[in-house]
């Protein structure tokens, strides 16, 4: 049991900061809790998949300095083209929730989204190497890492949820700026993993 609520502790340590994800989620958040998730979905999809190799032991191949900076090169490129994208539909009062048609693709899309986002990201791999280092030290690995899982699902159910719901206190010119200002953060962390890949 400690060995589980450690690992929960850590994975909210890892979810709850602000960073490329937590951004484009609270992004989406403002129009629809369901594409929210969906890129939270995706960004947990990417980390159970890096946690797959961690626990057949293939994570340390990719810890190397070139195939960091393949994965970090990929990863800059799309936090880019997302940032292009939340400035373009910046403007758009339109509740996606309200698009029941669309919410199948749009959630499928969304999903892909966050998981290339967390996927490309060199220091999600650096993360996971370190989680190994620190689940060593308990009897129980396997219960420290369903505690993390846990608690990233938590913080990507509960996060959207709260901003959703806030959302309609919120006024359109606002939401305008809100998406701006996130798109510029976006545009930050990828110029600051451009500057500590290759500067």
């Amino acid at each position: 049991m400690t060995a589980f609520l450690q690992g929960l502790f850590f994975g909210f340590g890892a979810a709850v900061p602000i960073g490329p994800i937590n951004i484009m989620i609270m992004t989406a958040a403002l129009k629809s809790f369901w594409i929210a998730f969906a890129i939270g979905l995706g960004a947990m999809s990417a980390d159970i998949f890096y946690l797959a190799l961690l626990v057949f032991g293939l994570l340390e191949y990719l810890n190397g300095d070139t195939v960091s900076k393949i994965i970090g090169t990929f990863g800059i490129c799309y936090l880019f083209y997302i940032s292009y994208l939340i400035l373009k539909n910046s403007n758009k009062p339109i509740r996606v929730d309200e698009q029941i048609g669309a919410i199948k693709g749009n959630f499928l899309r969304n999903y892909f989204k966050g998981f290339l986002v967390t996927l490309t990201n060199p220091y999600t791999v650096g993360f996971w190497l370190s989680v190994t280092s620190y689940a060593k030290s308990f009897e129980n690995v396997y219960l420290v890492m369903v505690g993390l899982v846990v608690a990233i699902f938590i913080w990507i159910v509960s996060m959207p949820f709260g901003v959703y719901k806030s959302a309609k206190f919120i006024s359109r010119n606002l939401v305008k700026w809100m998406n701006i200002v996130c798109a510029i953060i976006l545009v930050v962390f990828a110029l600051n993993m451009l500057y500590k890949l290759f500067l």
